[in-house]
């Protein structure tokens, strides 16, 4: 292999951004933290940089670009978490949770008109702020 690079058993996103930042002198936190704000900017600028580039190719593609754009955005996304100290693996897996409550003990989806499955009755909020407090975030006081 060239490069020094050496691949790790891992291939969880948040290993290997952890990997990356280690590796490149880059911030990261393993404490849910408030980082300076021209930081926070420049993660947000990163992050819309992304996201600019995926809408660019969603439609016109080409296929293999749009994959390496989708990654670029979950690249950065874990990046920005891990520059903030947070556990994204375990924020994701409690959307996931409460987006499970939108599909009715019927079995029912409500959608709207474009397909996007709604809130109904059984849904339950996600618990973001536990999840962070979970992993060491102390919330500042009103």
């Amino acid at each position: 292999m060239g490069g020094g690079y050496s691949r790790r058993m891992s291939s969880s996103p948040a290993d290997l951004v952890r990997e990356f930042h280690r590796a490149f002198g880059l911030d990261a936190r393993s404490t849910p933290a408030q980082v300076p704000p021209e930081l926070a900017a420049h993660r947000g600028e990163l992050l819309a940089e992304e996201a600019a580039e995926v809408a660019e190719v969603s439609v016109t593609g080409p296929l293999d670009k749009l994959a390496h754009e989708l990654a670029d955005v979950v690249y950065v996304a874990y990046g920005t978490a891990l520059v903030h100290g947070i556990d994204l693996d375990a924020v994701i897996a409690e959307i996931h949770r409460s987006n499970m409550t939108k599909l009715g003990p019927d079995g029912q989806v409500a959608r709207r008109a474009d397909g996007k499955v709604l809130k109904g009755e059984h849904y339950q909020a996600p618990d973001v702020a536990g999840v962070l407090r979970r992993q060491g975030w102390l919330p500042a006081e009103d």
